[in-house]
Order: C-alpha cells, then sequence, then structure tokens
C-alpha cells in the first residue's frame, strides 16, 4: 500500500519533472560557447558563439562591474582570432553583438562627435529632427567611413557588414563621453547604446 502511494505520487510529479528537464535543456543549448577571450587591461573580452542562433556576441566583462575600455586594435584582434577559429563548415552567422558602445570609447566618440555635427540631430533637445533616436544611430555607426575602419577583418574571415542594428541609446553632454578629450560643447549628445553589427557570408 505504501509502494502503490509513492509510486502514485511520483506519477503525479512526473509531467512537471519532463517540463523542468526540457526547459534546462532548452536553456543550455542557447547558450553560447566560448571560442575566444583575451585580457585586456582588467577586462576580459571574450566572442562567443551560438550554432543555434547562427550569432556571434562579443563581451567586455570588468571583474569589478566597471565599463571597459577596449580599444580598436584590441577589438579587432579578437576578432580576428575568432575568424580563423570557426569551423566555417558548420554554417555562417548573421550577427555579432558587441554589448554596450560605452566599453568601446573609439565607438562612443565617433557616435557623440558625429551627431553633435549632424543637421538631423537637435543637440538642444537631446535627440533626432525627425526620426527614431535607435534609428539614428544605427545609421550614423553604419556610415562608411565607420564600418571602413573594422571591415578588413570581417572581410578574411568571409563576411561583411549588411547593417547595424541600436538599441536603448543613451543622451547626455560631453562629459559621459568615455576618455572624450575633445572640446566640451554644449548640448546633449548619444554616446551609449546597445549595437549589433548584421553579417553576411560571401558566397565562395
Amino acid at each position: 500500500m505504501i509502494k502503490e502511494r509513492i509510486w502514485h505520487g511520483y506519477l503525479l510529479h512526473l509531467p512537471g519533472m519532463i517540463l523542468a528537464l526540457s526547459l534546462t535543456g532548452t536553456t543550455a543549448s542557447s547558450q553560447g560557447v566560448v571560442i575566444v577571450s583575451s585580457k585586456v587591461g582588467e577586462c576580459d573580452l571574450t566572442i562567443e558563439s551560438n550554432e543555434n542562433w547562427h550569432t556571434l556576441r562579443l563581451r567586455a566583462h570588468h571583474p569589478r562591474y566597471m565599463d571597459c575600455q577596449i580599444d580598436r586594435s584590441s577589438m579587432l584582434s579578437v576578432l580576428d582570432e575568432a575568424f580563423s577559429t570557426i569551423d566555417s563548415t558548420k554554417g555562417s552567422f548573421s550577427s555579432l553583438s558587441i554589448g554596450r558602445l560605452i566599453d568601446y570609447p573609439w565607438l562612443s566618440q565617433y557616435l557623440a562627435t558625429t551627431a553633435y555635427g549632424d543637421r538631423e540631430w537637435d543637440s538642444k533637445k537631446g535627440k533626432p529632427a525627425a526620426m527614431d533616436i535607435n534609428k539614428y544611430a544605427a545609421q550614423l555607426l553604419f556610415r562608411n567611413e565607420m564600418t571602413a575602419q573594422i571591415a578588413t577583418v570581417f572581410k578574411r574571415g568571409g563576411y561583411t557588414v549588411e547593417g547595424v542594428t541600436v538599441e536603448k541609446v543613451l543622451v547626455g553632454d560631453f562629459r559621459e563621453v568615455p576618455s572624450y578629450q575633445g572640446t566640451m560643447h554644449p548640448g546633449r549628445v548619444p554616446y551609449d547604446a546597445q549595437v549589433w553589427y548584421r553579417l553576411k557570408r560571401k558566397a565562395t
């Protein structure tokens, strides 16, 4: 009788156990695999691949939860190593997430200074004159003068940058732009955002 009750209770909890195991498996399969890791100052710079979603993720992590200061050469170096490591026979990747722009001062500064000098940006109001701010920032970061600085490393990996996607743009004065040492212009400019590069594999 006792054994029957135990077995009955087990059957009642079995669906929940199966669901929990299913969710655990889904979570594990959706996590990225680190393919390259590099130390830049006090920060860890890693690139993760997710073959299920066909995406790459560049992460800059500071052990004390401070902003990182990743220069252009360090970013391109770790990307170059990643593309030389990736097994191209397993498919192609559609995007590269680089996280927050403030971890890359040279990109943050470009966005801020370019917007300030752009007639489509209203520095007094701190927003574009007639456009969604995410779309506006994406257009600036996709300008040829910007993408040309990183295109070579993508080309060696067999990819081209087809576009830029931006979310959660932050706006402030020039004192908030990381490592900025230029003129402290009046007004407000975009200086931070979540950024993705949309990629396309070149035909072989």
